[in-house]
């Protein structure tokens, strides 16, 4: 399916709507759409320059503006230009003919439409009325037996049903709108908004209550109405509008039928959801709901600036009387404490261990912290503890006896393994714990990139041979048997 070249095409005859000079465009086509209404249809330019030089706005308009004013409209067709030529007799006669101007039909119906608009009043229908839900609802419940009746009553429901939601769809989009309009931002922020401030959040809120118990009873309608039960019922409608006399009766069915599936597949998706969207009256109580939010907040600030702003001179007042009632200056301190508090208060802070953690412990019932203070003077000095120098003598040579046993061990162990300055891991015994641990250190340390040989606790040198291939030996030891790559240890040779 393609679009009509006509409603493709670009309409030259409404270019002097919205151009450079429009003004004057629209002044000349204005004063000759008046004088058509008079049944006056054909102007020279002479007659149309002495009808705009009447308004102030054209005191430095010149006829040679005028000419190619009248030449633009009739190139985009608002004008149609007459040629006389009852009083041409030569050529140049010929080329400066006069020429007679007439509004086109195009410019003509223009003209009218822009009039209609200006003229337009605007219906104040934004409302949120739930009796409008429930109406809808209503409607909808006929569908069952409304598909018994004759053409005639199903053509009716029909266009009452859509005429119901288009009034439903209008009311919520105009009241949205006018809500977010700059004039109703400013009257919110009045303290006028306050006097009916209750009554309209009470009317919003009736408004959501009625959505809510509609809404479930109206979802479950259209969730039972197929699509199939819906053309039929638009077979019918378009057969009784058929009948209807009609001068200009050019219905084209498929187009009748594609527009009334349209308008019924919109109400769907304002009820219900649509390709994983979530349904217009989701949003609208969302909407509202926002609303009721933001008027709410508004009253608050306002409250709030009209209690800052308020007189307090009579609390100052009471408060100079009930000073001026104390017996003595320690009841007046007293006073004191509770209008104006505690003057320079310290809050000292610790980081203490709590008996409990409880939340309801009072501060009384916890153990009192200590908190030693320092001098803020550059004089103070801490005192220094004096501590005699103890002999440590005993714990040296123990510590230094555990050093030189495990030397001994480790070398004992060396020389047990050793073999042509070699230790091979696949021929080693069953091993200890404390053998293999230290077997394993010597290969962490030798395996360290930063040097290839590594030193023991005594003081030989080593390196670790690792194997090119990923042969892996058992070695038998105490707890078990350990699995490891084929490592060997070469020591240098002692000088």
């Amino acid at each position: 399916m393609k679009f009509n070249t006509r409603v493709k095409a670009q309409i030259d005859e409404a270019r002097y709507l919205a151009t450079e000079n429009t003004w004057r465009y629209r002044s000349i086509i204005r004063c000759m759409y008046k004088c058509y209404e008079r049944m006056k249809y054909g102007f020279y330019k002479e007659e149309i320059y002495e009808m705009l030089k009447k308004y102030e706005e054209f005191d430095d308009y010149s006829e040679e503006y005028l000419k190619n004013d009248l030449d633009s409209l009739v190139s985009w067709r608002n004008l149609i230009a007459v040629a006389d030529t009852t009083k041409v007799r030569t050529v140049d006669e010929f080329k400066n003919r006069t020429f007679s101007y007439q509004l086109a039909p195009y410019t003509i119906e223009i003209e009218r439409m822009l009039l209609n608009l200006e003229n337009m009043i605007v219906e104040n229908n934004a409302s949120l009325e739930g009796k409008l839900v429930e109406r809808f609802k209503q409607l909808l419940e006929k569908y069952e037996g409304i598909t018994l009746k004759e053409n005639r009553d199903i053509y009716e429901w029909w266009k009452t049903l859509n005429k119901s939601f288009k009034e439903l769809n209008e009311n919520y989009q105009d009241y949205i709108s006018r809500f977010y309009s700059p004039k109703t931002e400013e009257l919110m922020k009045t303290t006028e908004f306050l006097m009916f401030k209750e009554s309209f959040v009470l009317y919003l809120r009736d408004f959501i209550r009625e959505l809510q118990i509609n809404s479930v009873v109206i979802k479950n309608l259209l969730r039972e109405i197929h699509d199939e039960d819906i053309k039929k019922i638009i077979d019918r409608v378009l057969a009784h509008e058929k009948t209807i006399p009609n001068m200009e009766n050019n219905i084209k069915d498929e187009e009748f039928i594609e527009i009334n599936q349209g308008r019924f597949q919109s109400i769907k998706e304002w009820f219900l959801t649509h390709r994983g969207k979530e349904p217009l009256i989701e949003q609208l109580i969302d909407n509202t709901n926002h609303i009721i939010r933001k008027i709410t907040r508004f009253a608050s600030q306002i409250a709030d600036k009209r209690n800052n702003s308020a007189n307090r001179k009579e609390e100052y007042r009471k408060i100079a009387r009930l000073f001026n009632d104390c017996k003595d200056m320690e009841e007046a301190g007293k006073l004191s404490s509770l209008v104006f508090g505690v003057f320079h208060t310290q809050h000292i802070k610790g980081n203490e261990t709590r008996i409990t953690e409880s939340i309801n412990s009072s501060i009384y019932d916890e153990r009192p912290t200590e908190i030693t203070t320092k001098p803020r003077v550059r004089t103070y000095r801490e005192k220094i503890i004096k501590n005699p120098i103890v002999d440590k003598r005993a714990k040296k040579e123990e510590k230094l006896k555990r050093i030189l046993e495990k030397r001994k061990m480790e070398k004992e162990l060396m020389e047990k393994f050793i073999l042509n300055d070699k230790i091979d891991f696949a021929k080693l015994p069953e091993l200890t714990q404390k053998d293999r641990g230290v077997l394993l250190r010597w290969i962490s340390k030798g395996k360290s990139p930063k040097r290839v040989w590594g030193k023991t606790e005594f003081g030989r040198e080593y390196r670790v041979i690792i194997p090119d291939h990923k042969e892996t030996i058992k070695i038998n030891c105490e707890d078990g048997f350990f699995t490891m790559p084929h490592y060997k240890i070469e020591f240098k040779k002692e000088e």
